[in-house]
C-alpha cells in the first residue's frame, strides 16, 4: 500500500480516535516512518483531533469538584464513626445505592467514557464528511471545466462549418489581397458573394496592432474607397468576419486606423490589397 493509499483509507483517523486495531495500528506506525506524508497527515490530523475535543469541551460547574470532596469527606466520616450504611440493609432505591456505595465513582467513569467515545466518532465522521465534501467539489469542478471545454469546441465546429458553407457557395469569389511594399508578409483574404453582396474577411497573417490601433477594410468602388467596417485579430477573432455589403466593387484594401475605424484610409498604413 503507498502513501496515497494510507491517507485515503481511513486508517489514520481511526488510529488517531482509537479505533484500529493492533495490526493496523503497528501498519500504520511502519508507514509514518516509512513516508513523510503519511507522517504529515498524521500530525495535520492530531491536530484536527485536538481542536475538536476542545472545541467541544464543556467546562464543568465551579462548585462541582467542592460537592465531590464534600461528598468523599462525607463518606469516609461515616466509615470512621461506624454509620457508614451497607448497601444491602439499606432501602433498595438507586439514588441511595449510588450516593452510599459509591457507585457513582463507575457511573462518572462510564459517563466519561461514552462522551469521550462519542466525541471521537463524531470527530471520525466529521472527518470522513469532510473528505467527502472536497472530492465532491473538486468532481464537480472538474466536470464544469469540462462543460466549459465541450462548449468551446462546439462552437469551433459550428463556426467551421459555417466558414465551410461560406466558402463552397458557387456566387462566393475569393479575392487574394496581398502585403504592400512596406508589409511584405501581410496576407488577408476577402469572399464576396456577388449574388447577396455579402463580404467576409479572412486574416491570414496580419501584425497584431496595438490597443489603440485597428484594422479596416476598404472597397475601391468606381475609384473611390468606401468603409468595409473594422475587424478583429488574434486568437479570440472568427476565421471568417463579415463586413457591410457592397456591390460593383474593383478591389478591396486593409489599412491600419484608430480604434473603432477612419472616415478616409490612411494610405501610408495600407498593408494588404487585391484586385478583383
Amino acid at each position: 500500500m503507498g502513501a496515497t493509499s494510507y491517507i485515503s483509507s481511513g486508517i489514520i483517523e481511526a488510529y488517531v480516535s482509537g479505533l484500529a486495531s493492533s495490526i493496523e495500528r503497528e501498519e500504520l506506525e511502519l508507514a509514518i516512518a516509512q513516508y513523510p506524508e503519511v507522517a504529515a497527515e498524521y500530525r495535520s490530523c492530531q491536530q484536527d483531533m485536538e481542536q475538536y475535543i476542545i472545541f467541544q469541551s464543556v467546562t464543568p460547574p465551579a462548585t462541582l469538584k467542592e460537592k465531590l470532596l464534600l461528598q468523599l469527606d462525607t463518606e469516609e466520616t461515616a466509615r470512621a464513626n461506624g454509620t457508614y450504611v451497607d448497601v444491602d440493609a439499606a432501602p433498595e432505591t438507586p439514588a441511595r445505592k449510588i450516593l452510599v456505595s459509591g457507585a457513582w465513582r463507575w457511573v462518572a467513569a462510564a459517563s466519561f467514557l461514552l462522551l469521550a467515545g462519542s466525541v471521537l466518532l463524531n470527530y471520525t465522521q466529521f472527518t470522513r464528511y469532510n473528505d467527502m465534501r472536497q472530492k465532491y467539489e473538486a468532481l464537480v469542478t472538474s466536470n464544469t471545466s469540462m462543460a466549459a471545454e465541450t462548449n468551446v469546441y462546439r462552437t469551433r465546429l459550428e463556426q467551421a462549418e459555417q466558414n465551410l458553407h461560406i466558402v463552397q457557395d458557387p456566387s462566393m469569389k475569393t479575392v487574394k489581397m496581398p502585403g504592400t511594399k512596406p508589409f511584405p508578409t501581410a496576407l488577408a483574404t476577402v469572399y464576396w458573394n456577388q449574388t447577396s453582396k455579402e463580404v467576409f474577411v479572412m486574416v491570414n497573417n496580419l501584425p497584431q496592432p496595438t490597443s489603440d490601433k485597428q484594422y479596416q477594410l476598404w472597397a475601391i468602388v468606381d475609384g473611390k474607397p468606401v468603409d468595409m467596417g473594422v475587424f478583429e485579430t488574434g486568437t479570440d477573432a472568427k476565421v471568417m468576419q463579415k463586413m457591410k455589403s457592397v456591390d460593383n466593387a474593383e478591389m478591396f484594401a486593409v489599412t491600419l486606423e484608430k480604434k473603432g475605424g477612419s472616415p478616409e484610409p490612411t494610405l501610408d498604413q495600407m498593408y494588404v490589397a487585391g484586385k478583383i
